[in-house]
């Protein structure tokens, strides 16, 4: 083997190990959070997708989709101590002890992603009342998705009878919530005193900018958490020959896909997440390829309308989980999150555009160019082994949605 073919193959195997991460998807579960402060209670109200439970419940359904008459019932009812376990309320450090008060399931049958169970929790107000609570999940962290890919839980979390979002809790984090009881030990504020929302006085001040911060950073995250989307960005990004043709082609998917999620987050245009998923797999099998069979055509002006056409697909798909994040925001506030999401999703891409780019430029300046072609060709074929991996994966969970 010559110096250029050893180069060459170094080469290949720093591009696969660079790209080798974004193998690693997150899916993501997007549920909500209503917290109430009473005068002898905290009253938390979750919003939680049936696919959740029956993850957490291991309970699968038969080769029609259905479910036993009797172990869905008992799921949803088990489900309630094991969010006991995984939703953590603490004051001053010390933790808050809770109770189910009841659960409801889902108002309308349909799939599982989308189908919403309703459970209230009690939490004992401890004494002296705190000022400030603080809250914390780990939702199916010991679930896994697939080999070696976890889940995400992410609540969209609101204090009652507000419309601005207190916070986006994963399962890294916590989120601070002002009590608004009196702080002087022992003492509790009158029945009546049911506390104003701590987001309406923040609502001119800081509310804009925490939606914003919040919406810009699930955006951000919803990216780089997303297999989906980066291998997607990185099979573009591996047959450009140019900054421009870089430009050009990402301007195209961007475009598209800010298009469709403005659509779907003010309900002008969805599709079912049994159609999208499967199809954005499909997309990255579809560019993959491409650069490996036709690298002619894939650096052709034809690439830009691949780019547009599977980015109206993608943009249906970033809106999975942030309608329910938005759901109930007022006007301003809906248009702050979506602006916020929408770049904190190109400031992902940005992230994973940029390095991939000026590796292949570097390559340009270290080896040949057959040497770069055969590197972007493996990797190109290793995200297409991916996409078709996680086309198999969607397929298996809409399948399993029922």
């Amino acid at each position: 083997m010559n110096k250029l073919s050893k180069a060459g193959v170094r080469y290949a195997l720093l591009t696969l190990f660079f790209l080798a991460p974004l193998a690693e998807a997150h899916p993501l579960a997007q549920d909500r959070m209503t917290v109430g402060f009473e005068p002898d209670r905290v009253r938390v109200t979750l919003d939680i997708t049936l696919q959740e439970i029956l993850i957490a419940q291991k309970v699968t359904p038969d080769g029609e989709g259905d479910f036993d008459s009797e172990a869905l019932p008992q799921a949803l009812a088990a489900h309630g101590d094991y969010l006991l376990g995984h939703l953590h309320l603490a004051a001053a450090g010390e933790p808050l002890r809770g109770q189910v008060l009841r659960h409801a399931p889902p108002g309308k049958p349909g799939r599982t992603r989308s189908s919403y169970c309703r459970y209230e929790l009690a939490y004992a107000a401890p004494e002296p009342r705190p000022p400030v609570l603080t809250i914390s999940q780990d939702m199916l962290r010991e679930y896994s998705f697939a080999p070696g890919i976890s889940w995400q839980v992410t609540f969209a979390v609101r204090r009652e009878r507000s419309a601005v979002l207190a916070g986006l809790l994963g399962k890294e984090g916590t989120i601070n919530l002002k009590t608004g009881w009196a702080a002087a030990p022992g003492s509790s504020p009158p029945a009546s005193s049911t506390l104003t929302p701590v987001g309406e006085p923040e609502a001119d001040s800081g509310g804009n900018w925490r939606t914003f911060t919040d919406y810009f950073r699930f955006g951000f995250w919803h990216i780089l958490t997303g297999y989906d989307h980066l291998l997607f960005v990185a099979a573009l990004v591996l047959a450009v020959s140019s900054l421009r043709d870089l430009i050009k082609v990402i301007a195209a998917f961007t475009l598209a896909h800010t298009v469709t999620l403005g659509l779907s987050v003010f309900d002008i245009f969805r599709l079912p997440s049994g159609i999208v998923e499967p199809v954005i797999a499909l997309s990255i099998v579809f560019v993959a390829l491409e650069n490996v069979l036709f690298p002619r055509r894939a650096r052709s002006p034809a690439r830009l309308a691949v780019a547009f056409c599977f980015g109206l697909i993608h943009g249906l798909g970033f809106a999975g989980g942030l309608l329910e994040a938005m759901e109930g925001l007022p006007g301003t506030a809906l248009w702050i999150a979506l602006a916020a999401f929408s770049l904190g999703v190109e400031t992902g891409h940005q992230t994973v555009v940029l390095p991939v780019f000026g590796l292949l430029r570097l390559g340009d300046r270290t080896v040949s160019a057959g040497a770069r072609e055969l590197a972007g060709q493996c990797a190109s074929a290793a995200i297409a082994g991916a996409g078709a991996y996680f086309l198999v994966l969607a397929l298996r969970q809409q399948f399993a949605a029922g």
